[in-house]
């Protein structure tokens, strides 16, 4: 099948690990448990590293778009950022600060954000987006929020199914016990239906992804 995202044949070419680890698992008795583990932690960290490779993809390809083809979300979305990044404006509020130094980091910065008022500016490196999950948390919340930036669709996985989507942190929660309690109580069977939940899951978000691109052309 072919991709649309470098990232989605990363991701197809990573899992051959686990499916190594699958096929030690199911050769060697003794050791069974130990490479179910593996799998099962190398799997859920793979798809995480996927998410984030595929979302610096998407933000690189809205690079030169004219700012009137990109959806005002993702646009005020980066105004958000910006202004928690940017000290340019900081200290407006104090008279003392008026100085030339001043004025000028306001004037880059205003010029910075042109993508808001001018449909015809060219979408650089200035338009805000983020790419990686928050630090410790990267359930389905958190890829919903990835995702619900770029044009506000509370929903992103509508279409994929939600019931079927909450499987994702049912899987988070299997690598946080084998990680921290050595606890794992599935088999082989259960990596086989999680390694196939997950595939179909990236091609999910490849075709999503690519939809959106497309939709601002």
């Amino acid at each position: 099948m072919p991709f649309h995202y470098e990232a989605t044949s990363d991701f197809y070419t990573s899992i051959a690990e686990v499916e190594t680890l699958l096929t030690l698992a199911s050769s060697d008795d003794t050791n069974r448990t130990m490479f179910l583990k593996l799998a099962m932690v190398s799997l859920v960290t793979k798809f995480q590293v996927f998410v984030e490779k595929i979302l610096v993809e998407f933000r690189f390809q809205l690079n030169d778009k004219p700012s009137g083809k990109i959806p005002i979300h993702l646009k005020m979305n980066s105004l958000r950022i910006s202004l928690e990044k940017n000290h340019a404006l900081t200290g407006l509020d104090k008279y003392r600060e008026y100085t030339e130094e001043k004025k000028e980091n306001v004037v880059r910065y205003l010029n910075s954000i042109s993508y808001i008022s001018d449909d015809t500016v060219k979408i650089d490196d200035k338009l805000y987006f983020n790419t990686k999950f928050p630090l410790g948390k990267t359930g389905k919340k958190e890829l919903v929020g990835l995702l619900i930036q770029i044009d506000g669709n509370k929903e992103p996985f509508d279409a994929f199914g939600n019931d079927k989507f909450a499987k994702l942190d049912s899987l988070l929660m299997t690598r946080h016990s084998i990680i921290h309690q050595d606890r794992f109580n599935g088999t082989d069977q259960t990596v086989k239906e999680n390694l196939a939940f997950l595939k179909e899951l990236v091609e999910y978000i490849d075709k999503y992804l690519e939809e959106k691109i497309t939709s601002m052309n």
